[in-house]
């Protein structure tokens, strides 16, 4: 039989084990290291212990100090966990815990209840232990000056406040074009997420950043760029054939368009080219003998054409920016929303100001521009979300009865806050009218690896009916690879077209250093035929490749060098485009 202070000391050893227990419990309690925990409620009996039997060595002490002292605590799932090793400033903080119980009962008048064995044995302990007992109450006493600080200095009892801050060196070249200077820009966001009942959330962020030039890839891909200089070749051949069907070769007498005065590329604009080379044709077509009605047929196709490709381009430029690019300079609200149960299954959300997918199309591996891929094609799907931009509405989410399949339902009207129309369509403003978007979904995730969603989304934009469809996957091929793609299909995009996309990639967790992140991935953001594209403008369908690797500094700060490669960019084929970027993000 081992003596009974061997049987204290195991208690005591799991005293300090109790005191880390589940901190759904009320009391709190300091460890070794100065930090708060929680300590689970004294049990009345040691028969609710449930790996506490009484065969076992210590059964007699335990029991001894549950019913004379009520100086004993399990873990919430009913255990004891006697065997586990700890450290001598463990030991200390349970020591801590079991001289507080003693003086409190002599205080209380109750010292006949601690007998001179336990006493004589606690002294022995407190003086072998007394360097760590003097260490472990001087961290107590400082803890509690700061939390004291703290209580006096807090703004809010209800309020988080958390904050990040992306900063961004940023660089790109493409052959032949001109290339855009070395930029330097940032995105700060501040949140404040309150919960008043403890299961709802109210989130308000606030965002300012250094402008919205954007990126060196939106820089190359600008439409007074590339897709003006494709657009004067295209007009100009249109308008070559069509004046030497009328009169003669223009090489036999080493004669230009701009000797003619019917060039294109004097003209700086989109629109400026657009509307010369309509003008230029229609004329040619009258001279050539066709009605006015066909000439006008005619110019309005062209304008048609023109116009959709400037859409086409602007979706593939957004595609590929890298989504903390472009924040305006001032503060706005960026995010305002309160999330709260209707049962243990079933969440709603509501939302004045913020985005179809914060609730819709989320994925593990590729959804955050500052913690893994930073292009915005890679982080959303960009055919099913409509280019995601910001408004109001609402949001439900369904697991019912927790099990493997959650459906997701979001809502989000463009110009909510608009009573009436605004100055760029008659149609917008409202709820319920134009833009607005509704995307359902439906996840299976039959393990915490594996996770599959099937969505829809179909809405009005821009006075145009919309509809897609989406597919969204994830797999943990280990704890340290996973694996990502997205789908997208919609069924009416502007000028009839019905393009799909893809994106795929892997991410590579703690590699070469403890939290440290490789990620690699590729996808093409627009592939379509369009058979009406008399100008001929997109004859390639364009590729965008990006890496990244995380590298954490500490807790709070991480420095990534992202590089990405897009070929056949604007879905033509032009030369290569090459970025790189350096990005530092700080969250506090």
């Amino acid at each position: 039989m081992k003596s009974f202070n061997l049987y204290l000391l195991s208690v005591l050893l799991c005293l300090g084990v109790a005191t880390k227990a589940n901190p759904a419990f009320a009391q709190t309690e300091v460890d070794a290291s100065g930090n708060t925990s929680e300590k689970n409620s004294p049990i009345t009996s040691v028969s609710q212990l449930s790996d506490v039997q009484p065969n076992d060595w210590a059964y007699r002490a335990l029991q001894s100090l549950v019913e004379r002292y009520g100086a004993i605590a399990g873990y919430p799932d009913g255990t004891f966990k006697g065997n586990r090793p700890m450290t001598r400033y463990e030991f200390a903080a349970g020591l801590n815990a079991a001289l507080d119980k003693v003086d409190r009962l002599r205080q209380d008048g109750l010292a006949d209840k601690v007998s001179k064995e336990d006493l004589a044995t606690l002294q022995q302990l407190q003086q072998e232990f007394s360097t760590e007992l003097a260490t472990l109450r001087g961290r107590v006493d400082n803890l509690e000056v700061k939390v004291a600080e703290l209580e006096a200095n807090q703004f809010s009892t209800t309020t988080k406040l958390t904050g990040q801050a992306v900063f961004a060196l940023n660089a790109g070249t493409q052959s032949g074009a001109d290339n855009p200077n070395a930029t330097f820009f940032s995105r700060t966001r501040i949140n404040l997420e309150t919960s008043f009942t403890g299961k709802d959330r109210l989130l308000t962020q606030f965002q300012a950043g250094t402008g919205n030039n954007g990126d060196a890839t939106q820089f190359l891909q600008r439409e007074e760029g590339d897709l003006r200089n494709r657009l004067v070749n295209s007009g100009e051949k249109i308008i070559r054939e069509n004046f030497e069907s009328l009169f003669f070769p223009l090489d036999e007498l080493g004669v230009s368009l701009e000797d003619l005065g019917i060039g294109l590329a004097e003209y700086k604009t989109v629109d400026e080219v657009r509307d010369a080379l309509v003008g230029i044709t229609a004329t040619q077509r009258l001279e050539a003998g066709v009605s006015q009605e066909e000439a006008l047929q005619m110019s309005q196709k062209l304008t048609e054409r023109i116009n959709i490709s400037r859409k086409v381009n602007d979706f593939l430029q957004v595609n590929s920016k890298l989504d903390y690019s472009g924040a305006d300079t001032g503060l706005k609200l960026n995010r305002l929303s309160y999330s709260f149960p209707l049962s243990e299954d079933f969440r709603v959300s509501v939302f004045p100001q913020g985005y179809a997918s914060d609730y819709v199309d989320g994925n593990s591996f590729a959804n955050n521009s500052a913690n893994n891929f930073s292009t915005y094609g890679l982080v959303n799907n960009q055919l099913l979300l409509a280019k995601d931009t910001p408004g109001g509405g609402a949001a439900i989410s369904w697991n019912p009865g927790n099990g493997a399949f959650t459906i997701r339902g979001v809502y989000r009207a463009e110009q909510a806050a608009f009573a009436g129309s605004n100055n760029t369509s008659d149609k917008q403003g409202g709820l319920f009218a134009d833009s607005n978007l509704g995307i359902a979904e439906v996840e299976y995730a039959p393990s915490k690896t594996v996770a599959l969603r099937l969505q829809y989304s179909g809405g009005t934009q821009n006075g145009e009916e919309f509809s897609a469809v989406g597919a969204n996957v994830e797999v943990a091929l280990s704890e340290k690879v996973g694996l990502f793609g997205r789908f997208g299909h919609a069924f009416n995009f502007p000028g009839n077209i019905q393009p799909s996309s893809w994106s795929a990639g892997f991410v590579f967790k703690d590699l070469f250093a403890k939290g440290a992140n490789l990620g690699v991935s590729m996808g093409q953001p627009l592939i379509f035929q369009d058979k009406d594209d008399i100008l001929g403008l997109f004859n390639s369908t364009q590729t965008n490749y990006e890496a990244f690797y995380k590298l954490p500094v500490n807790d709070n700060i991480s420095i990534s060098p992202v590089l990405q490669v897009i070929t056949d960019p604007g879905n033509t084929q032009t030369s290569t485009i090459f970025t790189g970027t350096l990005r530092t993000v700080f969250s506090f």
